[in-house]
């Protein structure tokens, strides 16, 4: 079942009547949605809901397993079990075929024939999220830096929630748990909500896919019959297609959570405003770069153990990030560019330290750093390298002959450029980690539901007013209504999430923090103290190149 599609309408409208009626009962309500949530992943193919409850179950069994444990050996050797699970059924269900063509064609070229043909595995949809997301609660209290959860239900539903099910954002459980234990569900921000799903349905049918249809599917299919600039406006096209269809659909996914009481991480930030390649990726699916921020570059000792290892880790790290999105050459090849791109950044850091950089020097950054970008989504979009490859040299064709687009793609292409990289009003506390700051995500004391309209609200409402008094017209009425939409867009409050140096402080759920603090040898600050070496509570605020 698909978000922009009538039949998942119906489905949210019987769903939200549901919700209404059962608020005050917390345990029907944790059912039904559960329920609603296994229906809704069924509807595409009801055969892989046992994935799902395999990897229910096994986190859940061995998240306990691990907390009532205090051998070290019998800790890590649960935590396999879960790592083992999870992995395995993501390698087999997505890279099984990848792996067996590769193999054959090894073989011919060694001059060998080999009998076996690919295996022809469907790929489960989201295997590739809720894998993620039971892998972190697993290895969450393995750190010591969530205690588990004894309701199976609790667990279950965080797994299964179906706004987030299929395409995220990837959420983590101490986040997600600590909403549901209050059972406050009342809708967080009906007018926000609404903003969200609306705007996200225009991200994913307007912005990508018109993009998709009319511009960028046919440049890629056929390179060698596009000029030049045909062929650079359809890569700039996917840069905006791909944000379209990632972006809308978190943001469509953020929005049905609210709506059912929740509070989920902000998972794209104006990603093409980026000066390197280090800020694309704190702005560029967030909860995606942030889980291999904190389960896979800090666990292979992140940047603790010289520059050589940092480098190493960094490329590993994107390699694999690569990967998880598609199993091919041309996704590993996109990872590799990143991870080379984070690496020299991270040379010339070092080096040069960080000096302060004029606007124009910003400038040229952004622009540099958006070319780049879009030379790794050549890679990403292509079905192979050889089409890759055409993609390129089709860009040293005809630049004198007139592209055969009409004004609505430009105009998208316009638009989806303005809408990056125009200035954004203040949040409302759309933060990673405001899940975790007090009652509904806010911080505490105070009700986010409840909060006064922020200057970017007061600006958006001055500019309605104006636009309906004025007599502007054509170009001067497009700048006023993005300056509009602009006013009510969430930004991320960064100052308050980062330290002076640029790290990120880590955070804890109220609990946890508290079972930490009672911790002999566990200060505040996360410091060499701390009794235990791989005590998540330092690990998380370590600096790096995927800093989110």
């Amino acid at each position: 079942m698909l978000f922009p599609t009538i039949t998942f309408a119906v489905f949210l409208t019987l769903v939200l009547a549901a919700h209404t009626v059962l608020l005050k009962r917390p345990r029907a309500w944790k059912t039904t949605m559960l329920v609603a949530s296994y229906v809704f992943y069924a509807w595409w193919d009801w055969r892989f809901l046992t994935l799902i409850w395999i990897s229910t179950l096994v986190d859940y069994g061995t998240g306990i397993a691990i907390d009532a444990s205090s051998d070290p050996r019998r800790r890590k050797a649960f935590l396999i079990v879960s790592l083992a699970t999870n992995l395995g059924m993501l390698g087999v269900f997505k890279y099984a075929d990848f792996f067996v063509t590769e193999f054959v064609n090894l073989m011919a070229d060694l001059g060998m024939t080999v009998s076996a043909r690919p295996l022809g595995i469907i790929l489960p949809v989201g295997i590739s999220f809720y894998t993620f997301q039971t892998m972190s609660y697993s290895l969450d209290i393995h750190r010591g830096t969530l205690r588990p959860t004894r309701d199976l239900r609790d667990f279950a539903l965080f797994v299964a929630f179906f706004p987030q099910l299929v395409a995220g954002p990837i959420v983590r459980a101490r986040d997600f748990l600590e909403q549901l234990a209050t059972n406050e569900r009342a809708p967080l921000d009906t007018g926000r909500s609404m903003q969200l799903i609306l705007g996200g349905l225009f991200k994913k049918v307007v912005l990508a896919d018109v993009l998709a249809s009319r511009l960028v599917d046919g440049v890629f299919a056929d390179p060698g019959g596009a000029t030049g600039l045909e062929t650079l406006l359809a890569v700039y096209g996917y840069a905006l297609q791909i944000y379209g269809d990632f972006s809308g659909y978190s943001d469509i996914a953020i929005g049905l959570a609210l709506l059912l009481g929740f509070r989920f991480p902000e998972n794209f930030n104006q990603p093409y405003r980026a000066a390197s390649l280090q800020e694309f990726w704190r702005r560029w699916h967030i909860s995606l770069s942030t889980w291999l921020r904190d389960y896979l570059y800090i666990g292979m000792g992140g940047s603790r153990r010289g520059k050589a290892r940092t480098y190493r880790n960094l490329l590993v790290t994107m390699v694999l990030g690569g990967l998880w999105h598609g199993a091919g050459w041309t996704f590993l090849i996109w990872g590799l560019l990143h991870g080379i791109g984070l690496v020299v950044g991270r040379i010339v850091r070092d080096r040069r330290g960080e000096a302060p950089v004029s606007r124009l020097g910003r400038f040229v950054s952004v622009v540099a750093t958006f070319h780049l970008v879009c030379i790794g989504w050549v890679f990403f979009r292509a079905v192979d390298l050889e089409r890759a490859l055409e993609v390129f040299g089709a860009l040293g064709g005809s630049w004198t002959a007139a592209p055969s687009l009409d004004g609505g793609v430009v105009a998208l292409l316009l638009l989806g450029l303005v809408l990056q990289f125009a200035p954004r009003g203040r949040t409302d506390g759309f933060t990673r980690q405001g899940a975790s700051r007090g009652p509904g995500g806010g911080r505490p004391g105070g009700d986010p539901r409840h909060r006064p309209a922020g200057p970017g609200r007061r600006r958006s409402l001055h500019l309605l007013r104006l636009l309906a008094r004025s007599r502007i017209r054509g170009l001067g009425r497009v700048r006023l209504a993005v300056l509009l939409i602009k006013g009510f867009s969430p930004q991320p409050r960064q100052a308050e999430e980062e330290d002076d140096d640029g790290r990120g402080e880590p955070q804890h759920s109220a609990p946890v923090a508290q079972e930490l603090e009672s911790r002999p040898g566990h200060n505040e600050a996360g410091g060499e103290s701390c009794d235990r070496p791989r005590c998540g509570h330092h690990q998380v605020g370590e600096a790096l190149d995927l800093d989110p």
